[in-house]
């Protein structure tokens, strides 16, 4: 079955050449994952782009000269993605264009909502450290809010047969993105990796440090045992057991490596296309300040991500 029905393209127009309409490197990314998406999945394609267009947002210019700009603006949104919509009729895919106004990543997420969409694809921009933190981007701000999975394109090319690494964290959202990556073997070649990144909680607690040398190996033991025991259950859960090829489990259980270490470790080795693992949504201090493994992943990754909520997640966006 294909995982994909209604999938949300977030054009970003910024991307986009004001004089030759001629995308950038990470907008034609975007378009050439969508069209591939499109075709192996039969799912519809809605392309989608907002427009800041407030006074607000561009003070002191005359009203005059504000009508004027918004509405070249709306007529080259339009023929954008027309342009787009055509491209991908043209190769046999149902599409359709929306443009609305207001804040980017904010009407992206309420078109998500209002059509249902059950992906999003979008872009994004390198920003790193600080500038990162502080600020985010249009990418994790749609990561954190949107109820749907958020497929956040990076422009490098694709690997045949399709390379997906799924970051588990025994989590119930992980699971579910396992049966999304199973779901995208069904319908392409895709070899998919389960990847365990070992947490061992009485490494986190000083006072455990004068355990026995043999208790403390039967307990490392013991997790270990856990984890693969439950990666094993998520692969059964998932519908995918009987995949070809089947799907890899690896767990990486270094003393003291943390999630994020483990995961980039095992990227730089084993190159991949895309990486899913599940997220869950902050906002405010929380939000800028300590983000999620996802987020913190982003601007580090050479490949794709596909953020996955889990099931019972409600978007703080309203209609």
């Amino acid at each position: 079955m294909s995982p994909f029905h209604n999938i949300l393209v977030g054009v970003d127009l910024t991307h986009y050449d004001a004089e030759t309409l001629q995308p950038s490197a990470v907008a034609a990314a975007v378009v050439q994952q969508a069209m591939w998406l499109g075709a192996k999945t039969s799912a519809r394609l809605t392309f989608f782009s907002a427009l800041d267009l407030s006074l607000e947002a561009l003070p002191q210019i005359e009203r005059a000269d504000f009508h004027y700009l918004t509405t070249s603006a709306e007529q080259t949104a339009a023929k954008v993605l027309r342009s787009l919509v055509q491209q991908a009729r043209g190769q046999g895919i149902e599409a359709e264009d929306k443009l609305a106004l207001g804040k980017g990543w904010l009407e992206l997420v309420r078109q998500a909502l209002r059509d249902r969409h059950d992906l999003v694809l979008i872009g994004t921009r390198d920003r790193r450290g600080l500038e990162w933190m502080l600020f985010g981007s249009t990418a994790v701000k749609v990561v954190r809010r949107c109820p749907c999975p958020v497929w956040v394109v990076k422009p490098d090319g694709r690997h045949s047969p399709f390379k997906v690494l799924v970051a588990s964290g025994l989590d119930p959202a992980a699971e579910e993105g396992l049966r999304l990556a199973a779901g995208l073997a069904q319908v392409t070649p895709t070899e998919i990796h389960l990847l365990h990144v070992v947490d061992f909680p009485l490494d986190r607690r000083w006072w455990a440090t004068t355990l026995p040398d043999a208790k403390d190996k039967a307990y490392r033991c013991r997790v270990r045992e856990h984890a693969v025991k439950e990666l094993e259950a998520q692969i059964d859960r998932a519908g995918a057991r009987r995949l070809t090829p089947p799907v890899q489990v690896h767990l990486m259980d270094e003393i003291g490596i943390l999630a994020d270490e483990g995961i980039l470790l095992f990227l730089k080795k084993n190159p991949m296309d895309l990486m899913v693992m599940g997220t869950i949504g902050r906002g405010g201090i929380a939000g800028a300040m300590i983000g999620n493994t996802a987020e913190r992943l982003l601007p580090q990754l050479s490949c794709s991500l596909l953020a996955v909520k889990p099931k019972d997640f409600v978007s703080p966006v309203r209609l």
